[in-house]
């Protein structure tokens, strides 16, 4: 690579002559009015974008917390516990709604303009106002990260984390101070999730590779500098975890936190760890092509700013081929903390290739002036069209929870998958993500669903997401009353035999109930032999009802306290 000043790093005004186009020169205004934009389609996306399952299992979390419970002990979570807690007085301002997320996904847009703030002052540190604010912007249209960072998720706050370790990282001079700095912005990531690992082991061997490479070259390194800014660093990285970790060994809780956080998500042959394919080839092809470039650029003759720009595209690329090849479970959530890197070089690039097309003046032109508003219209085009902002997709979750709300008394226990009915305490600990789901599989977790819907008396159950012999004993022992909710319950028959009859049913969840035909009549009959007059308090057990009138059609034995909620067995939708 050729050699930059630092005066042309940042595109001084004073290095360029009037015959070079300024690189792809955006105003204020016109940048402003991009990022009006963003934000507005922000807000509705907030409003219309479909709720991801993640969502709910952290607010629950968070609705733990607000209500005493405590995170690990009480309800199962396996992120790490600082984006519940920074949320928690939020919810409580909000209280219990059903649409409690929408506000939630709006207190989220802070975090995505931090995120593109950072993207800026990177780009800004490492070569123009130019270039990070282009990077700024094509980041934040880019469809998986607007999208994807739209949603209520610890990610948001695990990339803005990240994104402010190396704001803080790219700063000349590398100072002691700032080294720390770095370590307690990383040291809170891993706070929120474990999978800042990755990144603080990118860091590292991005580090140890340019050192190494540099002194290979001749640049004998400053072992002095290296040793103060790596304890500095590490002292940093400690702080946040270790106040954490002596919180929940004060609450008697830290075999649970550790267990959450780290055992269950190391589950052998899990998803990306089935079989050896060729996703294992991303990190070593990397390193490769590492390898290669050290080889051809010479690190120990370029200026500080030049060492820095590669010190970030390798950082982005080890954590993109590590996570790649190494982690358990890949999901489109562990792209964010990359994408903006992946912004910044793309850029960065355009921007050093443009500054070199001097001989080709027509070609340097369309470069600074069309391509990147042409990208740009490409991104708002591919977000709106993959997913209408126009069109509301949250109605049906809305509903759900709402129904939840009205069906249920605070202390009641409602099953769910992961907890998207938000506001209740599930009869099983485990939530049923990927993880949860291998190891009951392999039967390092059992499925104790069904005997904890019995003893809890749990009378509000959502299916989706359940396991098969969950699913099963739901099925036989409830009836869907629509949104995707079950109540105690179960169909008799479809009577049209002769009048007098009986039939025989098995309650397995206790409490009290009403037979009733069409349109939630009461059913004229005998109910264990004695005649029913009203609701009637069934244990878990064997029964009959001898129906005694002569309508036909289906009869249904039914949660009485659903009914008088105005829920019906027969209204499946």
């Amino acid at each position: 690579m050729t050699q930059i000043t630092t005066a042309e790093a940042v595109g001084s005004p004073h290095r360029r002559t009037p015959s070079v186009p300024s690189f792809t020169s955006i105003g204020w205004r016109s940048g402003a009015a991009i990022f009006a934009v963003m934000l507005v389609l922000r807000v509705i996306y907030a409003y219309h974008f479909r709720f991801d399952t993640d969502e709910p299992q952290h607010l629950h979390v968070v609705w733990g917390w607000a209500h005493g419970h405590l995170q690990y002990r009480d309800i199962f979570d396996n992120h790490g516990p600082i984006f519940h807690l920074l949320c928690v007085p939020l919810f409580r301002l909000l209280g219990e709604r059903p649409d409690i997320l929408i506000p939630m996904r709006l207190a989220m847009i802070p975090l995505f303009g931090i995120s593109l703030w950072c993207i800026y002052q990177i780009g800004t540190a490492l070569a123009s106002r130019q270039v990070g604010i282009w990077a700024a912007i094509l980041c934040g249209f880019y469809p998986e990260f607007f999208l994807t960072s739209s949603e209520f998720r610890t990610d948001n706050l695990w990339t803005v984390l990240w994104l402010l370790a190396l704001v803080t990282a790219v700063r000349v001079p590398f100072t002691a101070k700032r080294a720390f700095i770095v370590g307690l912005l990383l040291g809170a990531a891993f706070a929120v999730t474990v999978k800042t690992g990755l990144m603080i082991g990118s860091l590292g061997l991005t580090a140890a590779v340019i050192t190494g490479a540099r002194w290979f070259a001749g640049k004998k390194p400053d072992w002095k500098f290296i040793g103060t800014r790596a304890c500095a660093g590490v002292a940093g990285l400690m702080v946040v975890p270790c106040l954490v970790m002596s919180y929940f060994a004060a609450h008697r809780a830290l075999e649970e936190f550790i267990y959450c956080n780290i055992s269950h998500n190391l589950v052998p042959r899990a998803q990306n760890w089935q079989q050896i394919d060729a996703h294992f080839l991303w990190f070593p092809i990397f390193a490769v092509i590492v390898l290669s470039v050290l080889r051809i650029i010479k690190l120990a003759t370029l200026d500080e700013i030049v060492i820095r720009r590669w010190y970030l595209v390798f950082t982005a690329g080890f954590y993109f081929s590590a996570l790649k090849t190494f982690f358990p479970t890949l999901s489109r959530q562990d792209d964010l903390p990359v994408i903006p890197l992946a912004s910044l070089v793309i850029v960065l690039c355009w921007f050093l290739w443009h500054r070199h097309l001097t001989s080709r003046p027509r070609l340097q032109s369309v470069m600074a002036h069309g391509l990147f508003p042409v990208f740009l219209a490409a991104e708002i085009i591919t977000l709106v069209m993959t997913v209408p902002f126009w069109k509301d997709n949250t109605q049906r979750d809305i509903a759900m929870v709402a129904d939840v709300l009205r069906a249920t008394e605070p202390n009641d226990f409602v099953m769910d998958a992961t907890g998207e009915t938000i506001f209740r305490m599930r009869p099983f600990y485990f939530a049923l993500e990927a993880f949860t789901k291998v190891r009951m599989e392999r039967g390092l977790i059992q499925d104790e669903i069904a005997d904890r819907l019995i003893a809890t008396r749990t009378a509000v159950v959502r299916l989706d997401g359940l396991t098969n012999g969950a699913q099963a004993f739901v099925r036989r022992n409830y009836v869907k009353t629509g949104n995707d909710l079950y109540m105690p319950g179960q169909s008799l028959q479809h009577w049209n035999g002769p009048i007098p009859g009986s039939v025989g049913f098995e309650i397995a969840i206790p409490g009290r109930y009403e037979v009733v035909s069409n349109g939630d009549k009461e059913a004229i009959g005998k109910l264990d032999g004695t005649p029913l007059n009203g609701p009637r308090m069934l244990e878990s057990g064997p029964h009959t009802f001898a129906r005694e009138d002569k309508q036909t059609g289906t009869l249904i034995v039914f949660w009485d306290a659903a009914l008088k909620r105005g829920f019906s067995p027969f209204k499946k939708h």
